[in-house]
């Protein structure tokens, strides 16, 4: 106020225009301007944006990666049922060299005695066709154990895909919530503008009619500015929650992409059906696929046990070989060579592995139950919260609806009186600052609901969304 009366007594002394307000462009020029995108339409719904993320985020990609990973066990361990059946061929050649002499002697008086020696090499060829059988008949269980290992680690696999597919629509949630909260508030912020403006000129023609002082017309001008400076901020915040947005459906933050804009007739009215704690901690425990995925975790670990304590028993493993080989040293005069037999093997000492190994999966179960343990706190928690948070703000959108009827009659009454000269200009300027309080506190609130709502509906563990709800 003193700024004003500051400001005023300069004005008086040299008088000057007011200047007209026009709003601040948005300082974005050095950015690139957000492009359509081909295949990607400029506006799309909830649905619509978490399919688009569905096909296109690279987190969800990396996700599905791991989920193929802990398949490909369950094959490895299924082989160990199954026959190995080999095909074998083979040929040879061999050579042995024995060495063998021959000599004499004799004298006289015409000669000397002389000597001589020479080798022998014999070749030997060999060939032979066989196929070999070898099955596992008898392992204590083991491989039986294992395989319903690898099967429930491939189910854990899958629900915490599941899971991640959830959180991917979480966020999109969050981010589309947001970017139109952002919306919202610039169309608020322009409205305000509006306003004031309505406000300085009115205020310029009761100057100029001389039934207010000029000093009015200096401190109408004031929200004009605040208007200003309010919506060219928030133009900067909402071209950061679309950047945010489509960044989080798995495009560049400059593609022009925008959520819908759905009103509604009722703010406080819920788009999701909410349970009593009770019954949602339930279906939370009976949907939530990080905790299902905790369990099948710990059915893993008990299998494991069992395959580690098989170790202690004997395996029996059949075989049997049908072939023929050559006998003679040409590789020719070929005989048939059966054999079938089971090789039974009995643990008496391996140096305390099977007894660690043991001990070790025992430790992996009791972690495995741990983290189960503290997964279903962790669902009890998350659901017990966003029931709060859900009923709170529920309220909280109730009050700012109570609060902008209020304020907006208060405005009204403030600007009749006004205009008919029976208040001053400070009583008007502050019931539209009530106003708009209150206006920027319903947004708020409305879009914190929002985003409750899908906090609720992440921690239930729900697998789609109705798209007709938003």
């Amino acid at each position: 106020m003193i700024a004003a009366i500051v400001l005023a007594a300069a004005l008086a002394a040299k008088p000057s225009p007011t200047p007209v307000a026009t709003p601040t462009p948005l300082p974005i020029a050095p950015l690139p301007v957000p492009q359509a995108q081909a295949g990607v339409p400029q506006t799309v719904t909830l649905q619509q944006a978490i399919d688009i993320a569905v096909a296109k985020s690279p987190v969800l990609a990396s996700a599905f990666a791991n989920y193929q990973l802990t398949q490909i066990p369950v094959e490895i361990a299924r082989s160990a049922i199954f026959p190995n059946i080999s095909a074998n061929a083979t040929i040879s050649r061999s050579q042995n060299n024995r060495s063998s002499s021959a000599g004499g002697s004799s004298s006289g008086s015409g000669g000397t005695g002389s000597s001589g020696g020479g080798s022998i090499g014999n070749t030997f060829n060999s060939r032979g066709v066989s196929v070999d059988l070898r099955q596992l008949i008898f392992d204590g269980g083991k491989s039986i154990a294992l395989i319903h290992q690898a099967q429930n680690n491939a189910l854990a696999g899958s629900q915490t895909y599941q899971r991640a597919l959830e959180t991917l629509a979480f966020n999109v949630s969050q981010a589309y919530f947001t970017a139109l909260q952002a919306q919202s508030t610039v169309h608020v912020d322009q409205e305000i503008l509006k306003q004031a403006q309505t406000n300085e000129n009115l205020t310029r023609a009761q100057v100029h009619a001389g039934t207010s002082a000029r000093v009015d017309q200096i401190t109408a001008h004031v929200p004009t500015v605040q208007a200003q400076v309010n919506l060219t901020r928030d133009q900067g915040a909402l071209a950061s929650a679309l950047g945010a947005f489509a960044n989080s459906i798995g495009l560049d933050p400059t593609v022009l992409v925008q959520p819908a804009t759905t009103g509604t007739s009722n703010p406080s009215a819920l788009l999701v059906p909410v349970l009593p704690y009770q019954q949602a901690v339930t279906r939370a425990l009976a949907l939530r696929p990080d905790y299902l995925s905790s369990q099948s975790a710990v059915a893993a670990a008990q299998y494991n046990v069992q395959a580690q304590r098989a170790g202690y028993l004997p395996t029996l493993n059949g075989n049997a070989s049908v072939g023929t080989n050559s006998t003679l040293p040409n590789g020719s005069g070929f005989v048939s060579s059966n054999s079938i037999g089971a090789t039974l093997s009995i643990p008496i000492f391996d140096q305390g592995l099977t007894r660690a190994q043991v001990q070790q999966a025992e430790q992996q179960l009791n972690l495995a139950q741990a983290n189960a343990a503290q997964t279903r706190l962790g669902v009890e928690l998350n659901v017990q919260q966003a029931l709060v948070a859900v009923a709170s703000n529920q309220a909280a959108v109730v009050q700012a609806q109570a609060a902008v009827a209020s304020a907006q009659e208060s405005l009204r009454g403030a600007q009749a009186q006004y205009r008919a000269g029976v208040t001053n200009l400070v009583t008007l300027l502050q019931a539209q600052t009530n106003y708009t309080q209150a206006e920027s506190s319903l947004i708020n609130a409305v879009y914190t609901l929002r985003q409750a709502e899908q906090q609720y509906v992440y921690a239930i563990g729900e697998s789609s969304i109705n798209p007709t709800s938003h």
